[in-house]
């Protein structure tokens, strides 16, 4: 049963491991590429930092919030549970005065070591930030997606300021699996 249930998940996700390591070349190209013209002047940035949201909101402390959320969402992608614990850290100070509620979501990230836990708080932040986002978006774009596959079938939401699927619920395992669910502008 197990085995036909895998073959599925990899099936309906459509992910192989040709075109994961074809993926990753790319990415790995257009981030030379953007850095070389999107050089900071705090060369101590790392290149999700440099993160620019392909939305405006209403004030400045919300695009802050969404690029840190993004910060968060690139290392579980990438299924690095420090530097998601990092990302969440900087959101929750960001948060802590507007929306406590949140802050202390984006806390539980920050205080987990294990990566999948902390996939299971940000389904969380995900589903707090939803409001938030709608209200504050002024131009732009924000790529609401989901990952059938996501939580044993349930599936599950992110966002993403691109809509190229790098899914954060399974990292490199099922890069591509999901689908743009919602555009809000």
């Amino acid at each position: 049963m197990s085995l036909v249930a895998g073959s599925l998940m990899m099936y309906s996700c459509g992910d192989s491991k040709k075109e994961k390591e074809e993926t990753v070349s790319h990415e790995d190209h257009e981030m030379h590429e953007n850095s070389d013209h999107t050089h900071s002047e705090n060369s101590g940035h790392s290149h999700s930092e440099k993160t620019v949201a392909a939305a405006e909101f209403k004030n400045d402390g919300v695009k802050q919030v969404f690029n840190q959320y993004l910060e968060v969402k690139d290392a579980l992608v990438q299924t690095d549970a420090e530097a998601a614990s990092e990302a969440a850290k900087e959101l929750q100070v960001s948060l802590e005065e507007n929306n406590p509620e949140i802050a202390k979501i984006a806390g539980n990230i920050a205080g987990e070591n294990d990566v999948n836990k902390q996939r299971e708080a940000f389904s969380e932040l995900t589903a707090a930030m939803d409001p938030v986002l709608k209200q504050a978006i002024s131009s732009g774009k924000i790529y609401k997606q989901f990952c059938p596959m996501a939580f044993e079938g349930k599936g599950d939401y992110w966002y993403s300021n691109s809509d190229q699927i790098r899914n954060p619920y399974f990292g490199d395992r099922m890069l591509k699996c999901g689908r743009v669910e919602e555009t809000i502008q």
